[in-house]
């Protein structure tokens, strides 16, 4: 199906709607949007209730929200996948912190993160992040989580041997689009967090932050660099050929690796 269009005519003016109709071999993108709508209605209630509700109406939700092991949010993941020390350390809230968190503000955190993701994976948006960023009531939360995601999505895929791989040599594959898609989500994570906790930090604090988003950029200029020469070698040799599919995964790959989230800090910017 490549979708309709349909006319709407009135006595002044004519409207035409185009529906666009995804491939119904294709579930995966249905499972996409699915997910993104669940989040972004869910977020959009869960904001209404807070504001509508009463402090004691909180109150009395929040309890709800603990008592159901279901909503339990956990913390601190990112340590499962750093690699050396980090002065970006999550304080435990005592000796037997399990790193499990409970309550409302602690969903609609993860709610804000989880979509925030989404939208620099799947979306052209320039500030994701900021897109779905806390509304005060759980903006302490949400930092929290933001910066566990920072340090998760930088440290697992800079020790990935899959990104590793085509950083040596690129590839336009559907694997490709996907760790570009993911270095895409890894630089909003630290982007975002710079803007939201930077002040909040210490100079040591600040320069990791930057070490993270130099070498998230510097990876993004060696890929786009590593495409631009691909581009180079193709069109002088006249027999490759690199139409259909492969064409389509080439552009995605180069539009996703040239975006960025915002500008690098000044001690990262060693190249043009």
């Amino acid at each position: 199906m490549t979708g309709t269009v349909a006319t709407i005519q009135t006595e002044t003016q004519t409207t035409n709607y185009f529906s666009n109709y995804l491939q119904p071999a294709d579930p995966n993108r249905i499972y996409r949007i699915v997910g993104f709508l669940e989040y972004s209605k869910a977020l959009e209630f869960l904001d209404q209730l807070a504001a509508l509700a009463t402090p004691e109406e909180l109150a009395a939700i929040d309890e709800i929200v603990k008592s159901e092991p279901e909503y339990t949010v956990y913390v601190n993941l990112s340590r499962q996948a750093e690699m050396g020390r980090s002065t970006l350390i999550e304080q435990p809230a005592g000796p037997d912190d399990d790193y499990a968190r409970r309550g409302f503000r602690w969903v609609t955190a993860l709610a804000r993160v989880e979509l925030g993701a989404m939208l620099a994976g799947f979306t052209n948006q320039q500030l994701p992040f900021a897109t779905v960023a806390g509304k005060g009531y759980d903006l302490a939360e949400y930092r929290e989580l933001l910066l566990d995601g920072a340090k998760m999505h930088f440290w697992a895929l800079t020790k990935d041997p899959g990104f590793a791989a085509i950083m040596r040599q690129f590839n336009p594959t559907g694997t490709t689009l996907a760790y570009l898609r993911r270095l895409n989500v890894a630089s909003a994570f630290v982007f975002a967090l710079a803007a939201s906790s930077g002040q909040e930090f210490n100079p040591v604090q600040r320069q990791e932050v930057v070490t993270y988003a130099q070498k998230l950029d510097d990876s993004r200029v060696d890929i786009r660099l590593s495409i631009e020469n691909y581009l180079k070698q193709v069109m002088a040799n006249t027999k490759t050929n690199i139409t259909g599919k492969n064409t389509v995964l080439l552009e995605e790959c180069y539009k996703g690796v040239c975006r960025q989230y915002g500008a690098v800090p000044p001690a990262a910017a060693k190249r043009p």
